[in-house]
């Protein structure tokens, strides 16, 4: 027995020294650009917590609340192709340096200006700056890691967006009330509070500054995928995104409205909600290499279903905490496995258009359809889009594994 455990141990040892020895070899700009991750995952999280929330206090309608989300999408949507193209031609850093400011300020200026077009504007401009800091890591990983320790340092970039949501999601359920405490009306308390996420987003300038990259080398002309493939990587992403942005923008209206939670509440049930992602990313490859990507995307989607049925039928706080927090482990643990596949089915010089792709079209499903997700809560109920959304997922897992069958799982 004593033996057994003194393996075990000597074992488990073993395994965190190579793990902290991979971490080592992080080079100084990937250090720079995880801690530039983690201001940027705090200052997005607290400010998307809280965004509809305000918005609403502020006197918006979810039909108009739904048009503002989808201006934000459609700048990340007309953004992210020309994106890929330019981090091929312009040091990344550069693009980071250009493009942090402009999100920051486009997010404050949402915040300030009264108007309905404005905000929408300034959405607009948000989402087109946003796009740069979710299609560059991959490039600069590449770009300034080692084939030993590169996989490590994807998988701490992942897990270091989850920590700093969890804390991001914290404070935004708590600092509200902590300005209302001074005399602050509702909307002014959360006006402040998006300031202050806004500012966490600026300070990943600091980092970006200090990153030394060399000039980009000569560019090969960009090859472009066939049209068979292309669309079938892109069909199953798109329906999903189309269901998404129905319920997924105004979960916490959703929660707000229906049970009459408090904000802090909410902060908290959303950092809940990032543990069990952190959970169901860690099973995800496990399943994968026993059953193949595409079963375990198809498994993990068709099981988030009856959450969301739950999500649209409970009067339970509690239940449909429960069911909020499994919907978003079961529905995401399977995407980067689809990335993974998709990256897998292409050439290496096809692989950041292809990744450009599968964003645009998660993004355009999302952006046709939380203007429309608004106007069902608005004139309908918050059950409908979460009954829609149910059915959608369901039909892009039937696509999926129409597209790829049995043959095409691993």
């Amino acid at each position: 027995m004593f033996n057994l455990y003194y393996l075990l141990h000597k074992k488990a040892l073993k395994g965190i020294s190579n793990y902290l020895s991979n971490l080592r070899l992080f080079s100084r700009n990937a250090r720079l650009f995880l801690i530039g991750t983690f201001f940027m995952g705090m200052g997005f999280s607290g400010f998307m917590l809280l965004f509809n929330l305000y918005l609403k206090e502020f006197g918006f309608a979810e039909s108009h609340i739904g048009n503002i989300i989808s201006a934000s999408t459609l700048g990340t949507l007309l953004m992210a192709i020309p994106a890929s193209i330019l981090i091929r031609r312009i040091p990344i850093k550069r693009l980071l340096i250009l493009a942090t400011p402009v999100t920051m300020l486009s997010a404050i200026l949402q915040v300030t200006v009264p108007s309905y077009y404005l905000i929408i504007a300034f959405g607009f401009t948000a989402g087109m700056a946003r796009v740069f800091s979710q299609v560059v890591a991959g490039p600069f990983f590449m770009r300034n890691s080692g084939d030993k320790e590169r996989p490590y340092l994807f998988s701490l970039q992942f897990a270091t967006m989850l920590v700093a949501g969890i804390i991001g999601n914290l404070c935004g359920g708590f600092l509200p009330e902590i300005i209302e405490r001074t005399g602050a009306v509702p909307y002014l308390a959360y006006r402040y509070t998006l300031y202050i996420f806004a500012g966490l987003v600026l300070a990943a300038l600091i980092p970006y500054f200090l990153i030394r990259e060399k000039p980009v080398g000569k560019v090969e002309r960009l090859k472009l995928l066939s049209g068979k493939l292309l669309l079938k990587l892109f069909t199953p992403n798109l329906i999903v995104g189309i269901g998404a942005g129905l319920s997924v923008p105004f979960l916490n209206l959703y929660f707000k409205e229906v049970f009459s939670s408090a904000t802090r509440s909410i902060g908290f049930f959303y950092s809940l909600q990032q543990l069990l992602m952190i959970t169901g990313l860690l099973i995800a490859p496990v399943l994968a290499e026993r059953i193949g990507k595409i079963r375990t995307v198809a498994i993990s989607q068709l099981l988030s279903i009856p959450f969301l049925i739950i999500l649209g039928i409970s009067r339970s706080l509690v239940i449909a905490v429960f069911a909020f927090l499994f919907r978003a482990a079961l529905m995401n643990m399977g995407q980067p496995l689809f990335t993974n596949f998709a990256m897998e089915k292409v050439k290496p010089d096809e692989q950041p258009l292809t990744n450009a792709l599968l964003t645009v079209a998660f993004t355009t499903g999302w952006g046709a359809s939380a203007s429309i997700g608004g106007i069902l809560i608005e004139h309908l109920s918050y059950s409908v889009p979460f009954f829609v959304t149910s059915a959608l997922y369901f039909i892009a897992t039937m696509v999926l594994f129409v597209l790829f069958g049995r043959n095409n799982c691993k």
